[in-house]
């Protein structure tokens, strides 16, 4: 048997003549001619060596294999209707879904904000949302499983398409009691003398630029070093542990507590905040439009920027 001959298309006009009893019939459902129908037919009989329909005075009658055929393959017929439909409904805008990856100092405040605007404005989208990291943003957008991640720092993506819709900052959270809590600012040297209590991880697109700007000397290393590897656990952990820490702009402003000092990087440290996807924003709908959502919502939280909210050194 000829494995390749038995196409999508010969398989579609058989269950429509299963379905429908006759030839005529079946080509008007699927909108072909009728003899197109029957060399269908004839050339999926002899692929398979069987046959399907027996005619018998101007009336086709299925075999034995027909109904056991049908009954195996009907749901290919099925699901290229149901295809055929949804892509109807994309084409029209009456169907849209979207997935997204977004990293996790962004979703206690800005994504929500963002998402709350465009279901406003599309109630029956589809949106799936992930708390990733960039690399596996990355990887989840090179493999088709989401249509956008929001991403920060430096990230290695040149061969997708990333667009700047925001920036942050780096600075230092401290409690009134840690070295250099007491400092207006913090610069790379105090870092290499007095070091951190929770380190970031300098593979991670925030903790290379913060590397960067150490100019690759590296902190004080006491007994005890912590690196946090997730951004949700570094301020509880320096507040619990009564440590430092070096972290975002916006998981400061959302995580600070009053027992916490913020204090600036000198020379200032920022980053851009990047929706990335693997087709150009303008093509891909609701991705475009939560991008602007959240361009919006980025924008309204700067000037004064987020992390000036929280309460600074006295001296600062």
């Amino acid at each position: 048997m000829d494995h390749r001959a038995i196409t999508l298309q010969r398989m579609q006009v058989f269950c429509a003549v299963y379905e429908h009893g006759s030839f005529s019939a079946a080509a008007r459902a699927l909108s072909i001619s009728q003899p197109t129908v029957s060399k269908h037919l004839r050339d999926l009989e002899r692929a398979l060596g069987m046959t399907l329909f027996i005619l018998d005075h101007g009336r086709i009658t299925p075999s034995n294999e027909a109904g056991w055929l049908y009954h195996q393959s009907k749901f290919l017929s099925e699901g290229v209707r149901e295809l055929s439909k949804r892509i109807d409904r994309f084409r029209t805008g009456a169907e849209r879904q979207l997935s997204v990856g977004c990293v996790g100092m962004l979703t206690r405040h800005h994504l929500p904000h963002a998402v709350a605007r465009i279901m406003a404005q599309m109630p029956d989208l589809s949106l799936n949302l992930w708390v990733q990291t960039a690399i596996e943003q990355l990887s989840a957008i090179r493999a088709g499983q989401i249509d956008l991640g929001l991403c920060v720092g430096m990230v290695d993506c040149a061969d997708l398409h990333a667009v700047r819709i925001g920036q942050g900052k780096l600075v230092m959270m401290a409690p009134p009691e840690a070295p250099g809590a007491d400092m207006a600012c913090i610069t790379p040297q105090d870092i290499v003398d007095y070091g951190v209590g929770i380190d970031v991880p300098y593979d991670r697109p925030l903790g290379k630029l913060y590397h960067n700007w150490l100019g690759g000397r590296a902190p004080s290393q006491a007994a005890g070093r912590i690196v946090a590897y997730s951004l949700q656990v570094m301020v509880p952990l320096a507040q619990q542990l009564r440590r430092t820490v070096v972290i975002d702009s916006f998981s400061a402003s959302a995580m600070a507590g009053d027992d916490m000092r913020l204090i600036d990087l000198h020379p200032e440290v920022t980053f851009d905040v990047l929706a990335i996807s693997a087709r150009p924003l303008d093509q891909l709908g609701p991705a475009r439009d939560l991008t602007e959502a959240m361009q919006r919502v980025l924008a309204a939280a700067t000037g004064p920027h987020p992390a000036d909210k929280v309460q600074k050194h006295a001296g600062a």
